[in-house]
């Protein structure tokens, strides 16, 4: 059978489509113009999938050890990376002109797309058979996209950490944002992509990591003991009883008051030295500590005077001495200042640790190189190599 492509009447009437004709007949089409398996491939390329690292990170030095760094992505230079992509085999004017057509509809079917990468890649073989991904479609164009790069033990120490990111003064009446992306690059770093501009970013111990545990005064990285705490370490009171039992005592909410009503005038304050061994300090004295747990929470409860608020009934049981050595899974929050940095348009963050002296421990968070930094880093970086054998 004579294939419609190959027939008279569509080369006559190729040969009388002028190059304007032909562009808008393209562009006026509501047909994405791209085949699936290349509007997939696109939109991975947007969100930096196959980028060489030294693209992302030249120097070394600009992401050291126990750092972090938050990023825009440039959305001009990605639409740039996908125009080169979509260059490769264009000639005539006919090609150039079909290119110009659909581009804008190319990106506005790459800013769906990019919503959807994550989703299609989490899918499991079994549910890709059987259930189709539910496509998230953009309203309007896609909006700023941002980023950190993480470089911290904490990513090769714990491969399930979560990634959060809100935007709001808090995470209770936040906007909860779209993780576009969240990969190790390498052992201990870690890319997340997000769909908008956060305020607060939470890194999260993976939530099977509750254990039984205490916290450590550390100096220097040492276990440091005081006056207050001999040992060095310490464990902060939960309530027992009533709706909020499990949480920390006067624990305060993402506006600073205490939930549970009862004030905390210092860190300390509903807190417990942990005794230890003399003959092995690194070996706790469990029965000391019971005793020492029942003595504060009998103390907590005579000073609120108010079962409701507060309530404690003597003797100390095995299951209410595991609730109070319980150790949640820790939470680095970086909470945007609210002032931008001087002379562009990052966002400042400032860093919030919502449980204290645990497991991450985040020592730098990059502040703006200056032009002479820079300059000496890009010299550096792309110094020409010197000939071998002194030729």
């Amino acid at each position: 059978m004579k294939s419609w492509a190959n027939s008279k009447d569509f080369i006559q009437q190729v040969n009388g489509l002028s190059v304007e004709d032909y562009a808008a007949s393209v562009y006026n089409s509501t047909e994405v113009p791209l085949p699936e398996h290349l509007n997939d491939w696109l939109g991975r390329l947007r969100l930096l999938y196959g980028l060489p690292f030294d693209y992302l990170v030249p120097d070394e030095r600009l992401l050291p050890p126990e750092s972090i760094r938050f990023f825009y992505i440039d959305r001009n230079w990605t639409d740039r990376m996908v125009d080169g992509a979509l260059s490769v085999g264009k000639t005539t004017s006919r090609e150039f002109s079909h290119h110009h057509a659909v581009f804008n509809k190319v990106v506005g079917a790459l800013d769906d797309e990019e919503r959807n990468i994550r989703t299609k890649l989490r899918e499991t073989e079994s549910k890709a058979k059987n259930v189709r991904h539910s496509r998230v479609k953009a309203k309007k164009s896609a909006a700023d996209m941002t980023g950190f790069l993480f470089r911290s033990q904490a990513v090769s120490g714990w491969t399930g950490l979560e990634v959060k990111a809100y935007r709001g003064k808090n995470t209770s009446n936040g906007t909860p944002l779209r993780l576009l992306r969240m990969d190790r690059l390498g052992p201990d770093i870690l890319l997340c992509l997000f769909d908008g501009i956060p305020d607060i970013v939470d890194i999260e111990e993976p939530r099977e990591g509750i254990q039984f545990g205490v916290q450590a005064t550390l100096v220097n990285n040492e276990v440091k003991g005081s006056t207050t705490c001999p040992s060095g370490l310490y464990m902060k009171l939960r309530h027992m009883t009533g709706e909020h039992a499990g949480y920390e005592v006067a624990w305060k909410d993402d506006e600073g008051n205490p939930i549970d009503g009862i004030p905390r005038t210092s860190d300390e304050q509903y807190t417990v030295s942990i005794p230890v061994r003399k003959a092995n300090p690194q070996v706790l004295h469990i029965e000391e500590l019971q005793k020492a747990v029942h003595t504060a929470l009998n103390d907590i409860k005579r000073a609120v005077d108010d079962t409701d608020v507060f309530d404690y009934n003597a003797p100390l049981t095995a299951a209410e001495f595991s609730v109070q050595m319980l150790q949640f899974p820790y939470q680095q929050r970086f909470q945007r200042g609210g002032k931008q940095a001087p002379l562009d348009n990052m966002p400042k963050f400032e860093m919030a640790s919502q449980y204290k002296g645990a497991t991450i421990g985040i020592t730098t968070a990059i502040s703006k190189l200056s032009d002479q930094e820079i300059q000496q880093l890009t010299n550096e970086a792309y110094a020409p190599v010197p000939p071998r054998g002194g030729q």
